[in-house]
């Protein structure tokens, strides 16, 4: 989470509104009001009853998301985006943390539950693509217990 943390940080919203796309439980967005009590954090999951519904009538300062796009097919990434940036204005900054790796977890139609798996210059292709100011493709290489290394890829990025 530092990644998130140094973002914040970087572009000084602390006390500004922030989306995490991709929320799930909401665990990180708790986590964050916790280190930033001035924080305005709202969570976006379609893949969850509390956080379904899209934002509307507002734009945030920043949007993150941490293992999100890769569940997204590849075919709706372009649509996903679109509707971010109906709710960002000209000087959001976005930071996107996508797993490359393989999930663990399988599909009911058994596919893999990281549906786009692409490497770092395709994600930084479809979001340049899609419209959006590239400013810093990076890899985060750290250990861990079920796949021996994840490999995550950041896109730091303007709409």
């Amino acid at each position: 989470m530092i990644q998130i943390v140094d973002w914040i940080q970087h572009n000084q919203l602390q006390t500004k509104s922030v989306l995490d796309f991709g929320c799930g439980k909401g665990g990180t967005m708790k986590w964050l009001q916790g280190l930033y009590p001035n924080i305005q954090v709202t969570g976006w999951d379609i893949g969850t009853e509390q956080y379904k519904k899209r934002p509307r009538n507002v734009q945030f300062d920043g949007i993150y998301s941490i293992d999100c796009w890769e569940h997204i097919e590849r075919q709706d990434i372009p649509d996903a985006i679109e509707n971010l940036r109906r709710i960002s204005h000209e000087k959001t900054r976005w930071c996107h943390i996508i797993d490359l790796t393989p999930a663990k977890k399988l599909l009911p139609d058994g596919r893999n539950a990281h549906v786009t798996l692409m490497e770092p210059p395709e994600w930084q292709t479809i979001f340049q693509q899609a419209g959006c100011e590239v400013e810093q493709v990076s890899i985060i290489r750290k250990p861990d217990k079920l796949f021996g290394e994840r490999v995550r890829c950041q896109i730091l990025c303007r709409p």
